[in-house]
């Protein structure tokens, strides 16, 4: 069992660390407890933190959520959501300017399904559920100033290339589509990785990507682009970092590309949530597979479309300095206004497969001065039998009070063999101010 989140407190002098206990919130976590990127699954408001994961229980497949008291420290029970259909049906959860929390879960190429709290600060109990959409999967969940929720999933097709779907649902409203925001290129299959963040004007959004591609030619070569695009219209128009337009659905040609990989040519790309700094910058973390290690960066524009990629491995702690580092993770600023950016080390054999690899050890990696440099710790012990993986930031989504740094959720435990396997991993929250 990992138990102790190592927080880094200073740069520029010697580091001191100091050891802060984590919650273990749950022992039936699921093979994706914790995941999806594009799914933020922590919200707080008015004193009260909320957390939400999959667990795996005899019953079957649970959206589970808890709620810690700040001023008492105690944590509520487990309260139960809803069902889905398998391991990807976790949660995305944000609130309202009343406190109203809301959830998206369930799907896996199905309709989702939409959720409401029933009063205010309180997860205790949730409305009737309201299925819509089809075929979606991994949703990416945010509430607009006015009340507006925005949702951005993947739309699969059994005949034509898949797509990142845009809805909307005012306040008194029902959920509507917008429309098709990305498109793949190739094939019958594609990955978006996609999430969504507002400016600091509240207005503007923000999306970053993965898009993962099978072109027919190259069913086991996957193309990898991870790119940008912002709105100022609440999604219904879109541009690249330099303000040129974008006709939509966009690709992996036409958005704002920040890196891009081939398969056969031994890159793999993965991309983690992003967040808009105190600069008004987006910053989109990514990381580079090559045959034998995975190489981390954090990017932010700085005009005429061009984007600066700081290396994060550099700063991986002294543990776990030369393993390979992958985002499957993201980043995220607290009122300090600083990025602090979680993601998973682990020792990879070439050519091998490294999604939930036993050697995962979450990581993270907190700056002082603005992500010109970072400290990074081990969050507990090395386990080399045993993944620690798939960290999941709080981030503002919606009308969350965020903390002077954001607080997380891992899972500690195997991935599983199928998307069914019923499992007992560990949930962990972790607090970083």
């Amino acid at each position: 069992m990992k138990s102790i989140a190592m927080i880094i407190l200073g740069l520029g002098m010697a580091l001191s660390v100091a050891a802060r206990e984590g919650t273990l919130l749950s022992d039936q976590g699921s093979g994706r407890a914790t995941a999806y990127l594009e799914s933020p699954k922590i919200v707080t408001f008015e004193g009260k933190t909320h957390v939400a994961w999959l667990d795996s229980s005899e019953e079957g497949f649970r959206v589970c959520i808890r709620s810690l008291d700040r001023e008492s420290g105690i944590w509520s029970e487990r309260y139960t959501i809803g069902e889905a259909e398998d391991n990807h049906g976790g949660p995305a959860l944000t609130v309202d300017a009343e406190g109203y929390l809301h959830v998206i879960y369930y799907a896996h190429h199905h309709p989702v399904r939409y959720r409401k709290s029933v009063r205010p600060n309180d997860a205790s109990q949730w409305s009737e559920y309201i299925p819509f959409g089809r075929d979606l999967t991994y949703p990416a969940l945010l509430c607009a100033p006015d009340g507006t929720l925005v949702l951005a999933a993947r739309r699969s097709y059994e005949d034509k290339p898949w797509e990142l779907e845009m809805w909307r649902k005012e306040p008194d409203g029902d959920w509507e589509r917008q429309g098709a925001v990305l498109r793949s290129r190739h094939g019958i299959y594609a990955q978006f990785a996609a999430s969504l963040a507002w400016g600091a004007d509240r207005r503007t959004l923000h999306l970053a990507t993965r898009i993962y591609e099978l072109p027919e030619d190259e069913l086991e070569q996957p193309l990898t682009t991870v790119g940008y695009l912002k709105s100022e219209d609440g999604g219904r128009s879109w541009s690249r970092s330099d303000g040129a337009p974008v006709s939509l659905p966009a690709t992996a040609e036409t958005l704002d590309v920040i890196a891009s990989g081939r398969g056969r040519e031994g890159r793999i790309l993965n991309a983690g949530s992003l967040a808009i700094g105190p600069d008004g910058l987006p910053y989109v973390p990514y990381s580079v597979r090559t045959e034998d290690s995975s190489q981390a960066y954090l990017a932010r524009p700085y005009g005429n479309g061009k984007w600066r990629h700081r290396h994060l491995n550099p700063y991986l702690p002294e543990e776990v300095r030369d393993w390979a580092l992958f985002m499957h993770g993201g980043v995220a600023f607290g009122e300090a206004g600083q990025p602090v950016v979680t993601a998973v080390a682990m020792q990879v054999e070439p050519l091998a497969p490294d999604w939930g690899d036993p050697s995962s050890e979450a990581v993270c990696f907190r700056s002082e001065d603005g992500g010109e440099s970072f400290a990074g710790n081990l969050l507990g012990r090395i386990d080399p039998e045993t993944p620690s993986w798939m960290p999941n930031m709080e981030r503002p989504t919606g009308f969350n009070e965020m903390g002077a740094y954001p607080s997380f959720v891992y899972t500690v435990g195997a991935r599983g063999d199928s998307l069914s396997d019923r499992l007992s991993n560990e949930v962990w929250w972790v607090p970083t101010e």
